[in-house]
């Protein structure tokens, strides 16, 4: 899988190192901790794209409940779904980062098959 890390960082600076679901920045004494995240995960079996629109910044626990199902985003209006404390609310998206949501739809499929 080749990955190219400008794209995680371009969209990391974008949003501050704040998460997209919560906006928490978390700091650490070396800096930040945040995730570039693919929506439409690399390798197999999803076979996603390495890419900005496929790329969303997470904190660590959204990165790993998004990754595990626990949680997906509408692809139509972006509003976050079956997370508890967050529900109906929408994923911060900042002018810049144009999200394909044909990602989302995958990661909803995904989601279906799992819950």
């Amino acid at each position: 899988i080749k990955r190219n890390p400008k794209f995680r960082e371009y969209v990391k600076k974008l949003y501050e190192n704040k998460c997209q679901v919560c906006n928490v920045f978390l700091r650490t004494h070396s800096g930040s901790v945040s995730i570039g995240a693919h929506i439409k995960g690399l390798g197999k079996p999803h076979d996603g794209f390495d890419q900005i629109n496929n790329i969303i910044c997470l904190c660590p626990n959204h990165h790993g409940q998004f990754d595990g199902f626990g949680f997906y985003i509408d692809p139509e209006t972006f509003e976050i779904k079956g997370l508890e404390g967050y529900e109906g609310k929408k994923l911060i998206v900042k002018e810049g980062h144009n999200i394909d949501k044909e990602f989302f739809k995958y990661h909803y499929e995904q989601y279906q098959k799992h819950n």
